[in-house]
């Protein structure tokens, strides 16, 4: 099993990466040959959730982004 630090650092950082990597891992579990498929599986799903997590939090970051903005912003027809 490979310890966490490791797999972090080798993770994408952005949103849009993150969301990019998700499509290799889907498009990886559409192609290929079912046993070679079915051997990384467990590997799959577990890099996926781990792509999950960062990707909702990013969500969350940019939710809180968007509200400190709104909370900021003066209306336009005031003044």
């Amino acid at each position: 099993m490979i310890p966490e630090t490791q797999t972090q650092q080798t993770e994408p950082a952005s949103f849009v990466d993150l969301l990019e990597r998700l499509e290799d891992l889907a498009c990886g579990l559409r192609t290929g040959e079912l046993e070679d498929r079915l051997s990384r599986l467990p590997d799959t799903v577990a890099e996926a959730h781990r792509l999950k997590r960062k990707l909702v939090d990013h969500a969350v970051e940019l939710r809180e982004a968007i509200a400190c903005l709104r909370g900021n912003a003066r209306p336009a027809s005031s003044g």
